[in-house]
């Protein structure tokens, strides 16, 4: 991005490096969950790849019934699905039919007219549909929509660090360090770390593997406590004054950490 995040270009490439690199991802969380995702794909052996010009890359490998996220480009596509603008892949992702250039996957093309959207639809409904509500009466799903809205919120505050230039002196001036967020006693859980490499900044959020002491640790004190937030029922402050968030470590790294989530909210309403 080379133009200020407040005008409305810039805007429309942020929201678009957040769906491609932030909400791209949850698929592989959603397949995992849904019957109805799983019958999407069934049989299905292909890598689609979404690609907006002069912005993100990444690519879903379906097969075998799952779902696999990669950052950037892949060796041999199948479907390469290409905006040319941040605006068209925006409003895919809003629900309207937008039909992107194909650049290759011809033979694949009644899959991407009806399996990809029964996936995307699926995703939205989840995460801001039916789907997202009454969750008290079902563990299992709570459990799952946790850890879908704590990806998403992880994921996509990764991207606004990363690439909205209306922050970057906050990003700048983030120290380096890992934050742990946890849902007591025993998960969902995953990090959001700035590090640096040869004097380059990078953000990152993780989902899988040891966490290696982490610079500050968030933890909710119950999957209750943790939707109650992540579903925007009440503010990190107003969690932690009534004891549903437990914060120890380095408090600037979640001050500032903080500051890209709530730019976050704002531009998403997640």
């Amino acid at each position: 991005m080379t133009s200020s995040a407040s005008g409305t270009g810039s805007l429309e490439m942020l929201r678009a490096w957040i769906y491609v690199t932030g909400v791209l991802p949850l698929f592989e969380d959603l397949v995992r969950y849904d019957g109805e995702t799983q019958a999407a794909i069934a049989g299905r052996k292909l890598v689609v790849q979404f690609e907006v010009r002069h912005g993100p890359v990444a690519h879903l490998d379906i097969d075998a019934g799952a779902i696999r996220y990669g950052p950037g480009s892949h060796p041999r596509p199948d479907v390469r699905l290409r905006f040319r603008t941040p605006q068209r892949l925006n409003r895919m992702f809003g629900g309207e039919q937008v039909r992107p250039g194909l650049r290759k996957g011809f033979r694949h093309l009644r899959f991407l007219m009806g399996g990809f959207p029964t996936l995307a639809g699926r995703l939205s409904y989840f995460l801001e549909g039916e789907g997202s509500h009454a969750v008290e009466a079902d563990d299992k799903k709570q459990r799952f929509l946790v850890g879908l809205r704590l990806r998403a919120l992880l994921g996509g505050t990764a991207v606004v660090a990363s690439h909205d230039d209306w922050l970057s002196d906050v990003a700048e001036h983030t120290p380096a360090g890992k934050l742990h967020m946890k849902v007591l006693p025993d998960g969902p859980e995953g990090t959001l770390e700035k590090a640096v490499h040869n004097g380059k900044q990078e953000f990152v959020a993780s989902f899988d593997g040891v966490i290696d002491h982490p610079n500050v640790v968030m933890e909710f004190t119950s999957l209750d406590a943790a939707w109650r937030i992540v579903n925007g029922e009440a503010s990190f402050g107003e969690a932690a004054s009534l004891g549903d968030i437990r914060l120890a470590g380095n408090i600037l790294l979640a001050d500032q950490l903080n500051i890209f989530m709530r730019r976050l909210v704002s531009v998403m309403g997640f």
